[in-house]
């Protein structure tokens, strides 16, 4: 490997180091404001990765997702679930093939999310803070 490529691979991986703290800052798990329900992060990673299909205490969770090309998407899948979103997509890919599951419900950007979330009690999504009202709830920071 030639010594500039190895500057721009430690370069590279320099900026991901210092970004992955702020992409956690970067977004939030949103439920319905009237689902009493609690959950933590490997909930959120095992729904968002088909493993698991309902709250705990009971009743479908219906998944919200943001588009393929949306930044909050990637912070998401980072922050929550410890993968790409590549990763969890080819992994939805075998589910759906396989008739075991159905992925999230894709809807275009924060207010889609937050319109779909406030609709059904039992909804999961993810935002930015900045775009977090008082029509959802924050489960997870």
């Amino acid at each position: 490997m030639t010594p500039p490529i190895k500057r721009l691979l430690a370069t590279a991986a320099i900026v991901a180091a210092t970004l992955s703290p702020a992409l956690a800052n970067d977004v939030v798990v949103i439920g319905n404001k009237d689902n009493a329900g609690t959950i933590d992060k490997a909930f959120i990673a095992k729904a968002f990765t088909g493993e698991a299909r309902s709250w705990p205490d009971g009743g479908s969770v219906t998944l919200y997702d943001q588009g393929d090309d949306n930044p909050t998407r990637a912070a998401f899948y980072s922050t929550f679930v410890g993968r790409s979103a590549a990763q969890v997509k080819a992994a939805w890919a075998q589910l759906v093939f396989s008739g075991k599951a159905t992925p999230p419900k894709v809807v275009d950007g924060d207010a889609e999310v937050k319109k779909a979330v406030a609709a059904n009690k039992l909804a999961v999504g993810y935002i930015k803070p900045s775009s977090v009202d008082d029509t959802v709830k924050v489960l997870l920071k």
